[in-house]
């Protein structure tokens, strides 16, 4: 298979995505990379934008006409891909694939591209049926992981090295569940991008009049249709949180950003790896829950590492393991410390349940199980031989 991948140059992409494909299904895969800044008020950002979505029909079409392309697998947002680039792409009559991995906060985001892809694969259900109007060929694609690097990197681990960590950048809700833990005398080592002194401002919002009146053109109305009000106080609530500073609270043992390749030796090195499903905002009267909740790359990065992972239970994580025996979840902040403690004193019970959700996670849900499940889709409506 001669697959062109456009994607966002992330790390979790190549180690996830583009590695698999490699292994496992590319004859010759290529690499076209989108930016992932969304700066739409810039008019260089705008012309660098259309530059691009020029480069990548070129390409398309010089790999097309020569007989090297199959399939075009792309991670992107309308922001990048413009409805005319996607037209010109649809019209070379190759398969097209957009997979999108935000659809509990950003279902709306592919709407005005979606009719010119051949399948849109989903990492969540949520709002599926919403985005099934603007193309009904909608294809469940959990996230998960690749056993060539979260298994094979993990190896053995001699002694732990943490009671209790978690991976993942700044925001006021995480801030405040991982306070409470503190608060109960537990000392969380955290990695992740805003978290040490200096750099502790967390994701300011910065107003952007061209975005809002874009969004407002395109988006809007789909969105009261399907979130009523809130799709008007979702967005500002959580942007007025980010003019909040907000310092990490003390006791708190802040590394700083970790490098993928260390993501494996950490999770195996701590006794319990914690999950946020939710994101909350900051308001006057403290933390806020969005009740949004969604299964993110961790729920399948940790148990395949081999870690014993706690996570704020979505509706989803039903779907993918046996809760108490292959993972273990919380809801509530009190629920959340009283399991960081037991199961940090209770060595045998945590190993049961990371052997068990690292078996599961082998079983289950690698990349290649997901891509099996695409192709065959995409076989199925004729448009992969």
């Amino acid at each position: 298979m001669r697959v062109l991948a456009v994607v966002p140059p992330d790390p979790w992409v190549e180690v996830n995505v583009l590695q698999t494909l490699r292994q496992h299904y590319c004859e010759d895969l290529y690499v076209f990379l989108c930016p992932e800044e969304n700066q739409l008020g810039l008019r260089q950002w705008r012309a660098r934008r259309d530059a691009l979505n020029e480069d990548l029909v070129r390409l398309a079409g010089s790999l097309r006409s020569t007989g090297r392309l199959d399939v075009i697998f792309f991670i992107v947002y309308d922001d990048f891909l413009t409805v005319e680039t996607a037209k010109r792409l649809r019209a070379m009559g190759v398969a097209m694939i957009n997979y999108h991995i935000d659809m509990v906060f950003q279902w709306y985001r592919v709407i005005r591209t979606a009719p010119f892809f051949d399948l849109l694969a989903v990492a969540q259900m949520s709002n599926a049926e919403h985005l099934a109007a603007y193309n009904p060929n909608i294809e469940w694609m959990p996230m998960a992981a690749n056993p060539s690097f979260y298994h094979s990197r993990a190896g053995t681990v001699p002694a732990y090295q943490y009671q209790v960590s978690f991976i993942g950048s700044f925001n006021p809700y995480r801030r405040a569940l991982l306070a409470e833990c503190v608060r109960r005398n537990l000392t969380p080592v955290v990695f992740g991008q805003g978290w040490r002194s200096g750099e502790s401002q967390g994701r300011k919002f910065k107003w952007d009049p061209y975005k809002v009146l874009h969004d407002l053109r395109f988006y809007a109305v789909p969105r009261w249709r399907v979130e009523g009000l809130a799709s008007v106080t979702g967005p500002i609530t959580r942007k007025y949180s980010r003019w909040r500073a907000l310092k990490p609270p003390a006791g708190l043992d802040c590394r700083g950003p970790c490098e993928t390749e260390a993501l494996p030796a950490i999770f195996r090195v701590s006794q319990v790896n914690l999950g946020f499903s939710d994101t909350g905002w900051h308001s006057k009267k403290g933390i806020v829950r969005s009740g949004m909740l969604q299964c993110r790359l961790r729920d399948f990065e940790v148990p395949m590492s081999g870690g014993f992972y706690l996570v704020q239970e979505a509706p989803d994580h039903r779907e993918y393991y046996v809760i108490g025996k292959e993972i273990e979840t919380w809801s509530a902040p009190e629920e959340l410390v009283d399991k960081v403690k037991f199961y940090s004193r209770n060595e045998e019970a945590a190993r049961r349940i990371r052997e068990a959700g690292q078996k599961r996670a082998l079983e289950s849900h690698t990349w290649r199980h997901r891509f099996d499940r695409l192709f065959v889709r995409l076989r199925s409506v004729g448009r992969l031989s």
